[in-house]
């Protein structure tokens, strides 16, 4: 490398660069996912207080690593939802369901979470389906995002892996060997999320994944992790707010209380999981990768020198 090139490379204001493409990064992940004025208002209280859980860490030098991962969660969170459909579609052509729970769900007392729409109000309908429309990836996001702003490359891991990444795998033979259809559809009520189907079959594949809810055991890895930060704003917002998403699943009328219950077993043991591959992987990370990663200013030797 010349010298010029050297002088121009410590001339220019990477941090800043940095911060810029982080920016539209997040931006970018909030348009794909069509986030709403809520949306955002959460993610900026969520944000509020992140600098008491940054870590000690420079800028430039988080960056090297923590943009290209939120650049490789982005990508795949606009290619992934084609992805789960494709596999949906598979499931419901191939019928490979050897046991229909729709019966034995129903029989069970208090089971259809009834009981959680006692007290209803056409305003609390439209709270509750904001909730539950944008909290499977909502709550996985704020965490993520706020993770990036905490200069901390394995909480983004520790919070990317306890959500999709490894519960979409793991989910699938539940999927596969039970059909167990939607609270509503069951019982033959209305859909409180007045979703529009162009077919039969569209709809059937929509309600008949239900054990255990995915939507459950999302928000319950994050709220299971938010628990291990120090800010309680975010830490109280996360637990309100992963809490409404699992209320809403029940409100609307869409998961059995024994989905939710095996959503928030299954999430404790994928946190559980994820928090084993990540102490295996760092582990297995070389010593001068973690020196890299570690040293607090990649410009410190050459400002020292000039």
């Amino acid at each position: 490398m010349s010298a010029k090139w050297k002088r121009w490379m410590a001339s220019q204001d990477w941090e800043m660069y940095g911060i810029l493409a982080s920016i539209f990064l997040v931006w970018r992940i909030g348009v794909i996912g069509n986030w709403s004025f809520g949306c955002w208002a959460l993610l900026l209280i969520c944000l509020m207080g992140v600098r008491k859980d940054q870590v000690d860490m420079d800028w430039k030098r988080f960056f090297v690593v923590g943009i290209p991962l939120l650049g490789i969660f982005y990508y795949f969170y606009g290619s992934g939802n084609g992805l789960w459909w494709k596999i949906a579609n598979w499931m419901f052509e191939n019928n490979r369901h050897p046991w229909n729970w729709d019966a034995f769900m129903r029989s069970i007392p208090l089971n259809d979470a009834a009981w959680a729409r006692h007290f209803h109000h056409p305003a609390a309908d439209r709270i509750m389906v904001w909730i539950y429309n944008y909290g499977f990836v909502l709550s996985l996001w704020i965490c993520i995002v706020r993770s990036f702003w905490t200069r901390s490359v394995k909480k983004m891991l520790s919070y990317a892996l306890s959500g999709h990444l490894l519960q979409f795998p793991l989910i699938l033979p539940f999927y596969n060997l039970i059909l167990l259809r939607e609270v509503w559809w069951v019982k033959g009520q209305p859909d409180l999320l007045s979703r529009q189907f162009a077919t039969q079959n569209d709809l059937l594949m929509n309600v008949m994944n239900c054990f255990p809810s995915m939507h459950t055991s999302i928000s319950f890895a994050m709220l299971l992790l938010a628990l291990r930060e120090k800010d309680r704003l975010f830490k109280y917002t996360m637990v309100a707010y992963c809490s409404a998403i699992i209320f809403s699943t029940m409100y609307l009328q869409i998961h059995w209380v024994l989905d939710v219950i095996a959503g928030m077993a299954f999430a404790y043991g994928v946190v559980k999981l994820a928090d084993l591959l990540i102490h295996l992987a760092v582990r297995l990370v070389p010593g001068r990768l973690k020196g890299f990663y570690t040293n607090k200013d990649p410009f410190q030797n050459k400002t020292m020198a000039a």
